[in-house]
């Protein structure tokens, strides 16, 4: 790996170098086995490590007619990993090819490009390490810089894997989309965790907020909510008591009802992020029903989801109005679209919201998912500056399930310093490293770090 990759003018080069390379990384979404981080998990070999927990290639694998069995099926791990060698140069022009370029130097030292011909190579040199203390789960993130992780939880888990180990703190991102339309189990156990008989919206309500006070002690900041392709808000019509009465009935309810109580306790929800000063994700527009195939062989989260049509501004734009108008007010939200069509639309709310002394309490976030690679970083890069404000932007989180993705920090801090060393290349940035170090630094760890 070229130590200017991406870099491409005397600039960026400097803007990466002298301040983004070296600052501390703070990851405020992702999906890391939460197992793994409690036992500071050490893979068996480098299949376990690097490609089992990794949909992105997985995908790409089967794009290139990888049969099941060698990518999520009952092929051996060696054999996978020379499957996925075996596709690798095909991967040109693919993100992957530059993530795995840079997770393999980064994390191997190892220089080559996988192949037919030096899949033994790869696998011999990196399973002659991957014992080793230092590819730890823990340490291999002490490695990315990392200063603060936050692994998605849902309400009900334990939360005994969180604390601040040797400088790293492991803290969950609340994922609550089990709580928008509660069915048995999660209720069950919600009275379990908190000794709170749920006979009541408003029992509910006391519930989850005693939850949120357990997650808030053990250092959580986030949370997030997906409104995937089709979503619809509708406000409070006096309803929902009685449709939460229904729920609790085991009463089938219509999808009518169904969306009035989604959206009330999404409602209720946002009131208590704020009270507590949670940022609230909002990862908009998935369509994760694609192949029923997949789904069955490889499990929901199997990497063959899509992107779903644009977004409903209307229900967007009624979610953070009624939210903003209760008690409690708007909590800080990131709004983070999948469609590259929506880029605009999300970018211009920032200027919608407002919070007196709060720097961007709307804002887009980073290319989510499918197009978190040069082109849609890019993208985002030139929506958030035109339609908000750059300094504001919260930077890049890996929403990954591997940990040897936390390269695409570095990565998304190359693609910003290239950026912009271009833009000011042709006059459309000031041409000057004192103005624009400090939008890096704001942009790649400063803004992010004030929400803790």
């Amino acid at each position: 790996m070229k130590e200017d990759f991406l870099l491409t003018t005397p600039l960026a080069r400097r803007l990466y170098h002298e301040v983004a390379e070296e600052l501390p990384v703070i990851d405020y979404h992702n999906h890391l086995s939460v197992a793994d981080l409690a036992s500071d998990r050490i893979c068996e070999n480098i299949y376990e490590l690097w490609l089992k927990p990794d949909p992105y290639k997985h995908r790409a694998m089967r794009i290139c007619g990888v049969p099941e069995r060698l990518i999520t099926g009952e092929g051996s791990a060696k054999e996978k990993f020379f499957a996925w060698c075996h596709i690798f140069p095909m991967l040109v022009g693919n993100p992957l090819y530059h993530w795995s370029v840079m997770e393999l130097s980064r994390v191997f030292g190892i220089e080559e490009l996988p192949c037919d011909a030096n899949a033994q190579s790869i696998w011999d040199r990196a399973n002659a390490v991957i014992g080793d203390r230092a590819y730890s789960m823990l340490s291999l993130l002490r490695g990315f810089r990392a200063e603060y992780i936050a692994p998605c939880a849902a309400l009900n888990d334990s939360l005994t894997w969180t604390g601040k180990k040797d400088g790293l703190t492991v803290a969950p991102s609340l994922r609550g989309d089990d709580l928008l339309l509660p069915d048995r189990s999660t209720l069950s156990a919600l009275e379990k965790n908190t000794g709170i008989r749920i006979a009541t919206l408003e029992d509910y309500r006391q519930a989850v907020a005693q939850r949120l006070d357990a997650f808030a002690a053990v250092g959580c900041r986030f949370t997030d909510h997906a409104l995937d392709n089709g979503f619809r808000y509708l406000s409070d019509d006096g309803e929902n008591t009685r449709r939460f009465a229904g729920l609790l009935a085991g009463e089938v309810l219509g999808e009518a009802d169904r969306n009035a109580l989604r959206s009330q306790n999404l409602r209720m929800l946002g009131g208590e992020y704020a009270s507590r000063k949670f940022t609230l994700q909002l990862h908009i527009g998935a369509q994760r029903t694609t192949s029923t195939r997949l789904r069955e062989l490889a499990g929901a989260a199997g990497g063959f989801a899509s992107i779903g049509n644009c977004m409903d501004v209307r229900s967007l734009t009624s979610l953070l109005d009624d939210m903003e108008q209760a008690p409690a007010g708007l909590p800080k939200t990131v709004l983070m679209t999948l469609n590259p069509a929506d880029n605009s639309a999300v970018s211009i709310l920032s200027g919608s919201y407002a919070k007196d002394g709060m720097t961007g309490l709307i804002g887009q976030g980073p290319a989510w998912w499918w197009c978190d690679h040069l082109t849609g970083m890019t993208e985002v890069f030139e929506s958030v500056s035109a339609y908000g404000v750059l300094s504001a932007f919260i930077g890049m989180t890996t929403d990954s399930r591997s940990v040897l993705s936390f390269v695409r920090h570095e990565y998304f801090r190359r693609v910003l310093c290239k950026w912009m060393g271009e833009k000011a290349a042709r006059d459309e940035l000031p041409d000057s490293f004192e103005a624009l170090a400090p939008v890096v630094r704001a942009v790649c760890y400063e803004n992010v770090r004030r929400v803790l």
